[in-house]
């Protein structure tokens, strides 16, 4: 997955590169991902963790980031319990309230 490729099919994502390494190579154990609820924004940010240090995040509506996962090979189980982060996040926005990702 090339970071320009992601940018220009969810153009509704804000793409940040945080990190001193510009590669973000799945290693062996794969990709972690880090969910948080931006309450004040009303977003959703999803932060690529590789080797435990971030490398990319994006930023956007919790739709849209879960499409982004999507298209990232990501494994279904793994898929699945960021759909369901993204969802809890979703929640805490709506209603105002903390998130802190299980």
């Amino acid at each position: 997955m090339k970071l320009e490729e992601l940018k220009t099919q969810f153009p509704d994502l804000t793409f940040e590169e945080v990190g001193p390494d510009e590669s973000w190579e799945e290693d062996g154990a794969g990709y972690c991902f880090v969910i948080e609820a931006m309450i004040k924004d009303k977003r959703v940010r999803a932060t690529v963790m590789v080797d435990d240090l971030p490398r990319v995040a994006f930023t956007g509506d919790s739709v849209g980031i879960r499409k982004m996962l999507v298209r990232w090979a990501v494994g279904r189980d793994h898929l699945a319990y960021l759909a369901y982060e993204l969802g809890r996040a979703e929640m805490a926005i709506r209603h105002g309230v903390p998130f802190l990702q299980e």
